[in-house]
């Protein structure tokens, strides 16, 4: 039924293969796919592969993951709506909701630890950079620069090192996503924007305040915008993997 995939092959050739064989009504909508080790199996492929594989069928409404009990062709595969996602709209969402989960992860710890530690002197590049944020309301190019900065002067004001050669990583890979943000899923309006550059300016409040916990979740908050618009354009499915 299916073909063997070569180790070397992106998880996206999988995707596609599992895409035709449901098209040729070979796996019906409704059913069950193998298990995840089954599927790693039958191709050849590792389990990682399998697993985004699975993410990016899931996020164009292919597939349908329930956790704890497995992932099943959708019921309206074969009916999908005209504005469902594209491959190549899936591929960056799976990818942008990593990455994102990454930065939760790193970054909400950073900024716990920034109210805890930082200086007048990091509080104030903080307020500058959250100042200048807020007067490029409307610029695309100029938001995204000093939302970038913003992420590392966090890290900066943390004064853990290790912290800040993580988020400096995980930063540098953003702009790659900043047209998909923009073109799909709206970032820069003025409304989200607006929403971005305030919630910026409330993790540092919460920094200044030497609130901690606060800290962590007002950048949770801040780094969920881009999560939140995601589910909104991808019907959520993405988020279940």
């Amino acid at each position: 039924m299916f073909n063997a995939i070569r180790i070397s092959s992106a998880p996206e050739a999988l995707a596609e293969q599992i895409i035709d064989q449901i098209e040729r009504r070979q796996i019906d909508p409704g059913a069950p796919l193998p298990s995840q080790r089954d599927l790693a199996k039958i191709f050849q492929v590792g389990l990682g592969t399998v697993r985004e594989a699975l993410k990016i069928l899931n996020a164009m409404g292919w597939v349908d993951v329930l956790r704890g009990v497995g992932t099943y062709v959708s019921a309206d595969a074969l009916h999908r709506r005209t504005d469902a996602p594209t491959f190549t709209d899936a591929l960056e969402a799976v990818s942008l909701a990593d990455l994102m989960k990454a930065r939760e992860v790193v970054e909400c710890g950073a900024a716990r630890l920034a109210a805890q530690n930082a200086h007048h002197d990091g509080i104030e590049a903080l307020r500058v950079i959250t100042a200048a944020m807020a007067a490029a309301d409307g610029n695309d190019n100029a938001y995204y620069e000093n939302d970038f900065k913003f992420h590392i002067a966090v890290a900066e004001a943390s004064e853990n090192q290790a912290l800040i050669e993580i988020v400096k990583l995980l930063v540098d890979k953003s702009p790659t996503h900043v047209d998909f943000m923009d073109n799909t899923l709206g970032i820069s309006q003025p409304t989200n924007m607006r929403r971005c550059i305030d919630s910026a300016i409330g993790v540092v409040d919460c920094i200044a305040a030497g609130a901690a916990q606060s800290a962590a979740e007002a950048m949770r908050a801040h780094l969920g915008m881009v999560n939140e618009r995601l589910m909104k354009g991808f019907a959520g499915k993405w988020k279940t993997i």
